[in-house]
């Protein structure tokens, strides 16, 4: 069972279009629409569109739930949204996605900083399909007044998005060098034999069989790495994040390669 928060703005289709892609992949059991409360322009377009989302997205009798935060504040967005997660979580035992493709950045922030603190939390953006479509055309006599106008905008006083204290922990190298050796082959292994023999190492030796047996579910409880139980010996597969992670270190040992003669995993 899922539960769903969306973040309403100007933008209407693309929250439909994210919830019917996810309505093909996960039991939908509730739907939060988050709305803008502000007395303006902006507070206009999101609770129009929140008035007629909850038209849409109402499935068999079960209709979403409104929220009104200020978009703006860092401290509205994050609070309320920490209470509801909390208790979808915790209290429901719910997995919860949001879908942060219409918001301020200040909200967006709020919304990283929630999901990085409790396990079963899903972020995701619906890309548009159309980029740009309010831009003027750069050879259009409308474009240099609109982009000098833009690109003078002021701003305000800066607001720190405030990150919980509590970060994935510094991996070692050996486990780095995990991540990096099945991202090269594909992310996936067919087995602990074959990732030890990817990493250049003696599957036969039972020292080493227990080193990479803790490898593995020390990146299966950081979120890194996932075991599939087969008919015969179990399946590694890179998660989500693991992916990334595993590019991000392969690019940063190449820089550093670039930089310096310290060792790095060779992969």
């Amino acid at each position: 069972m899922a539960t769903f928060i969306c973040f309403v703005g100007h933008d209407f289709k693309r929250i439909i279009d994210g919830i019917n892609y996810w309505r093909g992949r996960e039991v939908i059991d509730e739907i939060y629409l988050v709305q803008d409360r502000k007395k303006d322009k902006y507070g206009y377009a999101s609770r129009f569109n929140a008035r007629e989302l909850q038209k849409a997205l109402t499935f068999a009798d079960k209709e979403p739930h409104l929220i009104s935060v200020n978009p703006q504040s860092y401290e509205d967005v994050f609070s309320t949204l920490y209470s509801v997660v909390r208790r979808e979580v915790e209290d429901y035992g719910r997995e919860v996605f949001i879908d942060a493709t219409s918001t301020t950045k200040e909200a967006y922030g709020a919304v990283v900083t929630v999901a990085l603190m409790f396990q079963g939390v899903r972020l995701y953006v619906v890309p548009p399909a159309e980029r740009g479509w309010y831009v003027p055309d750069i050879n259009s006599p409308e474009f240099p007044a609109w982009f000098e106008r833009v690109r003078n905008v002021q701003g305000l006083t800066p607001q720190e998005i405030f990150l919980p204290g509590f970060r994935l922990e510094k991996l070692s190298y050996e486990e780095e060098k995990v991540l990096m050796t099945l991202e090269s082959k594909g992310g996936n292994a067919d087995s602990i034999k074959t990732l030890i023999r990817w990493c250049g190492e003696d599957y036969r030796d039972s020292r080493v069989k227990n080193k990479f047996s803790r490898l593995v579910d020390k990146l299966v409880s950081k979120g890194l790495l996932e075991e599939e139980v087969g008919a015969r010996a179990k399946a590694l597969r890179l998660t989500g994040f693991g992916r990334v992670f595993a590019k991000a270190l392969k690019y940063h040992y190449v820089q550093k390669r670039k930089d310096e003669t310290a060792p790095y995993p060779a992969i």
